[in-house]
């Protein structure tokens, strides 16, 4: 059996238990509040640019995104804070493999140095043409740059 004061005493309870003060404005009016917004937590991993080795080895990283072929196995850079071991990659499309090689900083461009991973991406044969998203991931954190890899035919 429900009393009418069960359903306000409840409310109570649970907003003293949450440590909430309730504030007060009634319409013509104002009020003056202490309000506390709880920061949100930055994320340590990002992926801020990526690019693809030329024929030197040469990696030159932009936020621009890659082009691959199907059945090709490319050689590519992704750079942004975060990249470091213990720090996976996956490819969002069936049949994508991505193996990190290495995980350095980058030099030369402008800029400080960033944090960068060196990865074998492999691109199956029959992956249909289109953009494709990359995600770092690393314990609870992700990271994705969306449509980052075009796959030409």
């Amino acid at each position: 059996m429900h009393s009418s004061w069960t359903w306000p005493l409840a409310a109570l309870v649970l907003l003293s238990l949450a440590a909430c003060h309730p504030v007060v404005v009634r319409s013509q009016e104002s009020t003056v509040a202490d309000v506390t917004v709880p920061t949100r937590p930055t994320n340590d991993l990002n992926i801020l640019a990526l690019g693809r080795a030329d024929e030197a080895g040469r990696i030159v990283l932009r936020a621009t995104g890659i082009e691959v072929a199907r059945g090709e196995t490319a050689t590519i850079g992704l750079m942004g804070p975060g990249m470091a071991p213990g720090t996976g990659f996956v490819v969002l499309g069936i049949g994508f493999q991505a193996n990190v090689i290495r995980y350095g900083e980058t030099q030369g461009g402008s800029g400080a140095s960033q944090p960068a991973a060196v990865l074998s991406l492999v691109v199956p044969p029959d992956a249909a043409t289109g953009l494709y998203s990359i995600v770092a991931v690393r314990g609870f954190e992700i990271a994705t740059l969306s449509g980052g890899i075009e796959v030409r035919s």
